[in-house]
């Protein structure tokens, strides 16, 4: 048995004189040894020179800590911000004198006497660990910042290795590593760049968030005690949490406070004083994501576009890791006063539990900027809850598509004056015609009228034969010139009458940059949500996604189809002069109301702001029609397009508009070609 323990007690043996070895090469590179015989002891010795002088010393310190991206209203105003790791990174003079001082002298005494490893720290923990069960730690703070920055950021399995740090070999390469980052950085880099990287729990990275998260306050503003709790912290987060582990922590705290009470940081009396107050802690969460947000579905249509658009990285890969990585401060479009009266316009109308749904997408026609987008619903997961952005997503837009078939028409020299006979029911030759044919609503005959008598009556046939005349995959190619994909020509026969009448999906944000173009005489622009981002750390300005706002259709065009949309609002109209806008503000607009009550629409607006509503259930249409719905605090029945989502246009288009200048919309062009 004796010689089977023997070859064991060597390799410990040997093992040891490695390691003590290799410490006295760290401590000699470190400047700690004056000679090389030092360490040239031995053939061991030698050997563990040459291979130390191999060993890799470039770290990645250009490599950003996940940091917070800061979302912005138009105004500069803060309203959500997003983060992977809860950390704010601070300067040094932001730091308290006392917590640096509680951080070095607990964690590393001798931090500005050594070179990045300390030899004697290190091989007293060695014996100790050897004689007895309790483990103890010697990694000085700049080891520490070695590990932090190879968990987050190592290239190959050997920095994964020094980044767990639990093999010999694992730490002789964390040493080399810091010996090198000494040499490279002084002093107070070195311990700031600790306290912004190190982990204090609940989310929490870095000095800065750690003072926000445990008391609701700054790193600037840390006494001794609060100090004492955060750096008794870093020895387990989980174990000593002061909300979770109260005594722990205390217990853990006032060990901090003796240190200091030993090393004359603190007098007897100060440090006393100290274990004695209470722990103090003011939970101050710094809410991540949306659900913290005022405006949540804003704030996740922007994350959407980070996500998803190029000027945030080529590929999806570059996009999630630029978002996760963060340390952005970007300026949206939001409008404060837009969102909240949308907000406000419609939980009055249906309150936040109805099983109808409404959503609202303001853009503001030139820019593609979005102002505002509301919904009827809470943010979350679970009953009642969603996450789901209504206005991104596509759904049947009834009436609304109208418009669009008359910029159709204009575009081929056919004038508003062109008149039809519009009595039903109507069956086409060219089209695919439904079971008995096209009808207008309620079956109302109207005669022969032009277009602006269609448009304020929102007269089906008229409409039908209207796209016979100009052609289906004409009118689906308009509404692509207009900013509307979700409609593919390509995909057409040019027999889908019902193409004129909205029978295909249109998400509402599309809905309003349309219905923008005819405001501004022809310019389309894609709807956008961040329009300035500049990275914070090194601070410049970075590439935001591009509106490609452009002429799409004659200005002689987009002005006749506004002029033509004031019709509505005549007495005789869909809406009449119940919706009309404060102030007798001139406004352009058209409701929908699609097949079986499945949804109900109405978009329009100004020059200076157009709104889309949708209304409608978003388990589904189909199955969920407005047969019958309570808005209002009353029972409404077969739900036109008029009745619920008009007023919530007008409520939303008022008070986005308090204040502001009344602009004319455009007159109708004689002439077609300009």
């Amino acid at each position: 048995m004796e010689t089977a323990r023997h070859p064991k007690k060597k390799r410990r043996r040997r093992r040891l004189d490695l390691w003590l070895v290799s410490v006295a090469v760290a401590a000699f590179a470190a400047g700690a040894l004056v000679a090389p015989a030092a360490v040239g002891v031995s053939v061991v010795g030698n050997s563990v020179l040459d291979v130390w002088q191999t060993l890799p010393t470039n770290l990645p310190l250009n490599r950003p800590l996940a940091q917070h991206t800061v979302l912005l209203d138009k105004d500069g105003k803060e309203f959500a911000r997003f983060y992977s790791e809860n950390r704010v990174d601070v300067e040094l003079d932001q730091v308290s004198e006392a917590f640096k001082k509680t951080l070095v002298s607990t964690e590393d005494a001798r931090f500005y006497e050594h070179g990045g490893v300390d030899p004697l720290g290190i091989t007293r923990a060695l014996f100790h660990n050897i004689t007895s069960s309790d483990v103890q730690g010697a990694s000085t703070l700049t080891q520490q910042l070695v590990q932090n920055i190879l968990i987050n950021h190592a290239r190959n399995q050997e920095e994964d290795n020094v980044a767990v740090g639990d093999t010999y070999n694992a730490k002789i390469r964390e040493m080399k590593y810091a010996v090198a980052l000494e040499k490279q950085l002084p002093k107070d880099e070195i311990l700031l760049r600790y306290m912004n990287a190190v982990y204090f729990g609940n989310r929490a990275y870095g000095v800065e968030a750690a003072a926000r998260f445990y008391f609701s306050t700054t790193a600037a503003k840390l006494d001794y005690a609060q100090s004492a709790l955060l750096v008794g912290l870093l020895k387990a987060p989980t174990a000593l949490d002061p909300f979770t582990h109260p005594d722990a922590a205390t217990e853990r705290r006032n060990t901090v406070l003796d240190v200091l009470e030993r090393q004359g940081v603190l007098s007897a009396d100060q440090a006393q004083a100290a274990r004695e107050a209470p722990l103090g802690v003011k939970r101050g969460d710094e809410p991540s994501g949306c659900g913290g947000s005022k405006y949540p579905f804003y704030c996740e249509a922007v994350r959407e576009e980070i996500l998803s658009n190029p000027a945030f990285g080529k590929t999806a890969k570059i996009r999630e890791q630029r978002f996760n990585l963060g340390g952005l401060t970007l300026t949206t479009a939001l409008d404060r006063k837009a969102a909240d009266a949308a907000q406000k316009a419609v939980e009055r109308a249906l309150g936040n539990g109805n099983r109808a749904a409404l959503g609202t997408a303001v853009v503001q026609p030139g820019t593609g900027h979005v102002a505002a987008i509301a919904q009827n619903r809470v943010w979350g997961k679970g009953k009642g809850k969603t996450q789901v952005v209504y206005v991104r997503n596509a759904f049947q837009v009834g009436s609304a598509m109208k418009p669009i078939v008359l910029a159709t028409a204009l575009t081929q020299g056919i004038h508003t004056s062109t008149k039809f006979r519009a009595d039903g029911p109507y069956r086409s030759r060219k089209l695919a015609n439904p079971k008995g044919g096209y009808i207008n609503y309620d079956n109302v005959d109207y005669g022969v009228i032009n277009a602006y008598q269609a448009i304020r009556a929102s007269v089906n046939i008229y409409f039908i034969k209207l796209v016979e005349r100009v052609g289906v995959i004409n009118a689906a190619k308009m509404a692509n010139k207009l900013g509307i994909t979700s409609i593919n020509p390509d995909k057409l026969t040019g027999r889908e009458g019902s193409l004129a009448l909205g029978a295909y999906e249109v998400t509402p944000l599309q809905m309003a940059s349309a219905y923008a173009a005819f405001m501004t005489n022809g310019t389309v622009c894609k709807p956008v949500t961040v329009i300035k981002a500049v990275q914070n750390e090194p601070k410049k300005e970075l590439p935001v996604p591009d509106p490609d706002c452009h002429r799409a259709i004659k200005p002689a065009v987009a002005d006749t189809v506004a002029d033509v949309l004031k019709e509505p609002f005549n007495p005789q109209g869909t809406l009449g002069p119940r919706i009309e806008l404060q102030g007798n503000r001139e406004a352009g607009a058209k409701t929908g109301t699609t097949n079986d009550f499945a949804a109900n629409w109405i978009v329009g607006g100004t020059p200076q702001l157009v709104a889309a509503v949708w209304l409608g259930d978003p388990r589904g249409g189909a199955q969920y029609p407005l047969t019958k719905l309570k808005a209002y605090g009353k029972t409404y029945r077969d739900l036109t397009g008029s009745e619920v989502a008009a007023p919530v246009w007008k409520e939303t288009m008022d008070g986005a508009l308090k204040g502001e200048k009344k602009i004319q919309l455009p007159e109708a062009r004689r002439s077609l070609t300009k």
